[in-house]
């Protein structure tokens, strides 16, 4: 995967009209395929970015205040799917740390 392409995945899954995030607070449930995408993106971005002292912008933009994205009103989802939440929100956040670290 190529930096280019790693900040457009995280771009429009992040940010985009219809992103992850979106589908979520929709009540839309986690799309695996995106997230995993995702998830691939921003360990192409980490590696891209480790050693340098700036990130773009719009790529800083995407990890602003992204926990809050991730709590929900009590019963739009079940347990099991809160917990599937919780999880990839502590993965999400544990690679932007790295990201920026």
């Amino acid at each position: 995967m190529k930096v280019e392409e790693a900040l457009k995945i995280v771009y429009e899954n992040t940010i985009g009209d219809n992103s992850i995030l979106r589908e979520l607070r929709g009540g839309k449930g986690l799309n695996q395929q995106s997230y995993k995408l995702l998830i691939e993106a921003m360990k192409k971005l980490i590696e891209e970015y480790k050693d340098k002292s700036e990130v773009p912008k719009k790529l800083a933009l995407c990890f602003v205040d992204i926990n809050n994205y991730f709590y929900f009103n009590k019963g739009k989802y079940t347990e099991e799917e809160e917990k599937e939440l919780e999880d990839a929100v502590h993965e999400i956040s544990y690679l932007a740390e790295k990201l920026f670290a």
